[in-house]
């Protein structure tokens, strides 16, 4: 039989490891693809990842390169109405230099005789091209792989902020919603990587039997063994994206005030700190910057915390800090479509008060610490496994070849 033929769309590049945990989850399903003899990929993305590009045939690879000759510069200017205008078509999410390069590509590959039996579209920069690879390609089975819904970041950030931000933020949302849906309606089968996200999309009427769910990539820390537990109390991730410096200075301003009293330092472990956020560096806030290795911190650190309060999507730093063992206490947006059970695989806090009792169970030792570990990582390992997930994603192709 020939191989089934996959065209893969990405916002970047497949590279060797990412910065980021959706481009692990990328690289990851995109390699397992690549080396499996029964497909045969192409890809369509722009590099803007400094990491090393994933070794693949030149003849499979279409990238959309940043370079300086004048008549690049030129279709950059493109681009201006696709970022600054708020009716944008792709509500800002994808440059027009991008769509067009897509667009090309794909009239090229048709031209010499290249018809995917799939088309999968990775983020939802590149879902919203789904009406123009539905012109293009009518007869090809397409795929969305939402890593967030995005509206529900949008919606997120029209509820935190103030002020001309709320109202830029708010509009943002309405739109971007309105163009997100119905790109995914032209979809022929939706993957979020947040399983809570498949009665969302439903009630905003995408056809239940065309919703799947797929396991984000995720670094199992199941190997630790907690020892030597200290008093710290971690948060980590990239910490130069507001979701995650604006949650840490909202943990810093609202409980360490409240347990003062205790020989605890708030530890913060991840690359390109923002400024606003190191201001607050003093004895008991330590911000370590990029780390080659977080094992002794999530072998030694007494408990987890994720007040987060942007983002959406499923957090990978929750699923990696619940598969270490260490206490986790994480709020609705942190374990949202991690379906963990309260005070047995991880405490739910809400409140500065709701922290503040948590960390003094664990810091009096009123918690069995041992029960935790063993609780949380089970939960990971029969709740989160990536080769089943990878799995049905190929057996979700291979029956869907030819169908349409």
């Amino acid at each position: 039989m020939d191989k089934v033929k996959i065209l893969w769309i990405s916002l970047n590049a497949p590279t060797v490891r990412s910065g980021k945990a959706g481009g692990n989850t990328f690289n990851y399903y995109f390699r397992k693809f690549v080396e499996d003899g029964r497909f045969s990929v192409k890809v369509i993305a722009q590099i803007n990842d400094k990491m090393p590009l994933m070794d693949i045939p030149e003849e499979n690879c279409f990238f959309l390169k940043r370079e300086q000759q004048f008549i690049s510069k030129l279709k950059r200017l493109s681009s201006i109405e696709s970022k600054y205008n708020l009716w944008n078509r792709n509500a800002n999410l994808l440059s027009n230099q991008m769509e067009a390069f897509v667009k090309n590509t794909i009239v090229q590959l048709k031209g010499e005789g290249f018809f995917p039996d799939a088309v999968i579209l990775e983020w939802t920069q590149c879902v919203v091209l789904a009406n123009l690879i539905r012109k293009l390609l009518p007869k090809t089975y397409i795929i969305a792989s939402e890593h967030d819904v995005t509206f529900v970041a949008y919606e997120r950030k029209a509820d935190y902020f103030r002020g001309v931000k709320k109202i830029l933020w708010s509009w943002k949302f309405n739109w971007e919603k309105k163009v997100e849906i119905n790109a995914l309606q032209h979809c022929d089968y939706i993957l979020t990587h947040n399983r809570d996200y498949i009665d969302l999309l439903i009630e905003n009427g995408i056809a239940k039997d065309r919703i799947g769910w797929l396991t984000p990539y995720f670094h199992s820390m199941n190997y630790i063994q907690r020892e030597n537990v200290n008093t710290d109390i971690l948060y980590f991730g990239a910490m130069d994206r507001p979701e995650n410096y604006l949650s840490a200075i909202w943990f810093i301003e609202n409980v360490m005030p409240r347990i003062g009293d205790l020989s605890v330092r708030f530890i913060i472990i991840g690359s390109n700190p923002s400024k606003l956020l190191k201001d607050y560096k003093n004895d008991k806030i330590v911000i370590t910057g990029f780390v080659e290795s977080i094992d002794s911190y999530f072998r030694e650190g007494m408990c987890l915390c994720a007040p987060l309060v942007l983002g959406a999507g499923i957090k990978v730093k929750v699923l990696e800090a619940l598969s270490s063992g260490i206490p986790v206490l994480t709020n609705a947006i942190g374990i949202e479509g991690i379906p963990a059970k309260k005070n047995i695989e991880y405490f739910y806090c809400d409140t500065p008060n709701e922290y503040e009792q948590a960390i003094r169970r664990i810091y009096n030792k009123e918690i069995s610490a041992i029960n935790i570990e063993h609780a949380a990582k089970q939960f990971i390992d029969s709740e989160f496994s990536i080769t089943e997930s990878l799995e049905a994603y190929k057996q979700l192709i291979l029956t869907r070849r030819g169908t349409k």
